[in-house]
């Protein structure tokens, strides 16, 4: 089992959670996001010949990688950190993951930022390998949502989904500030929402207008 990563991201302190952390980004996104971070991610994966990585590629098995950041273990035990997987949309390699932490020691945190744009099926795989959460909902409004991200939104079975089988204290949530998008009230009514959920861990981000990788009228 091979999957391309196209970032391995060391000694990230106070980014993902508490402890020292080394970001995994995997290619492959669902969504189009206008203001899309990581736009590499939709990059092709090969050369014109088909054989070839990308520069900055590498197709590593869950072995091959852990071999790679393990080097970072002694720094991972001794401040509570770990693996943070993100992309990209890491729950598009969950069984990537499960299989890449059973190799892992038992006390290094596993932390995956993510849309949570996958099915209620891959929430609960990943929930008994998942010590924590980051999920960017971007926006709580269905229309705003998919006005933004080209899909429609199932976020709100997403995040039930997400109650049922993973403690409330374990999950992050971000809510961003969309230029153009979305409105300041239109956070306000997201982090309402949220918090009517049950969920206590939310933070508002705001995102940074740059050039689009996808054009809005696609």
């Amino acid at each position: 089992m091979e999957r391309p990563i196209f970032g391995i991201s060391r000694h990230r302190m106070g980014i993902d959670g508490n402890g020292v952390t080394t970001l995994v980004a995997f290619m492959g996104c669902p969504l189009k996001c206008r203001y899309c971070l990581n736009d590499q991610c939709h990059a092709p994966i090969y050369e014109n010949d088909g054989r070839s990585l990308q520069k900055g590629i590498m197709m590593l098995t869950p072995k091959e990688l852990f071999d790679v950041v393990k080097i970072d273990n002694i720094y991972f035990q001794s401040t509570g950190g770990g693996i943070c997987f993100g992309g990209g949309e890491p729950t598009m390699n969950a069984d990537f993951i499960i299989k890449f932490a059973k190799l892992c020691p038992r006390n290094w945190k596993l932390t995956i930022e993510t849309s949570l744009h996958c099915s209620f099926e891959t929430i609960e795989a990943l929930s008994k390998y998942i010590n924590e959460w980051i999920v960017d909902v971007k926006d709580m409004n269905d229309s705003i949502y998919k006005n933004y991200t080209k899909v429609t939104s199932d976020i709100h079975l997403q995040l039930h989904t997400l109650k049922k089988f993973v403690p409330l204290d374990k999950v992050t949530i971000k809510v961003p500030l969309i230029p153009h998008f979305n409105t300041q009230v239109d956070v306000d009514r997201s982090i309402n929402k949220l918090k009517r959920m049950g969920f206590k861990n939310i933070s508002q981000i705001k995102y940074i207008e740059r050039e689009a990788k996808f054009d809005s009228k696609q």
